[in-house]
């Protein structure tokens, strides 16, 4: 007579449920992790857009700022000319402001001489509305430059005698906004 075995047989794997589940659960949290990183990604690449205008303005502002300060400088006072003009454009905004000094004379290392009449005498910033870019003697300065809010304007001049005052205010624009800047200047020669 033969011995029937009656053992249960011992699985060495797992069920095609526990698989399923297993995987379920891989791809939900492979799902969460992708998302997670993506959206660090775009937070990380909105920062840097952020910071590299906000760097750009500011140093627009600053060479404006230099230029404006500047205005009027004659060190021959010799003659007299209008320091600094601001013109509008299709509206009332001013979008050009003209900033006159006398740095040098007819050549490259010759002195001041009372005129303006001589190279890179005259510096012309303007405000190009239909490429949004603010450009110095026709070079561009910086770019996405868009309409202020609130009706803001770009140049403003406040003629306070013998000085005066030259606000500018620039805004950058952004798919998802914008960011503003602004900076008063004294002129430091008399208008």
């Amino acid at each position: 007579m033969q011995r029937v075995n009656h053992k249960p047989k011992s699985t060495n794997g797992y069920a095609l449920a526990e698989l399923l589940t297993v995987l379920a659960l891989t791809g939900f949290f492979a799902c969460v992790l992708l998302q997670t990183t993506l959206g660090l990604q775009r937070c990380l690449n909105h920062w840097e857009q952020s910071a590299r205008m906000r760097q750009t303005l500011g140093a627009a502002l600053f060479i404006v700022s230099r230029d404006v300060r500047m205005a009027g400088c004659n060190p021959t006072g010799k003659a007299s000319f209008e320091a600094v003009e601001l013109n509008g454009g299709a509206g009332t905004e001013p979008r050009t402001v003209e900033i006159r000094m006398d740095k040098r004379g007819p050549t490259v290392g010759s002195r001041p001489d009372g005129d303006i009449e001589d190279p890179d005498e005259v510096i012309f910033y303007r405000w190009d509305d239909i490429q949004e870019v603010l450009r110095r003697n026709n070079q561009p300065l910086a770019a996405r430059i868009v309409p202020n809010p609130g009706g803001v304007t770009t140049f403003d001049l406040i003629e306070e005698f013998p000085q005066g005052l030259l606000r500018l205010h620039v805004t950058t624009g952004t798919p998802d906004g914008g960011l503003s800047l602004s900076t008063s200047v004294f002129i430091r020669n008399p208008l």
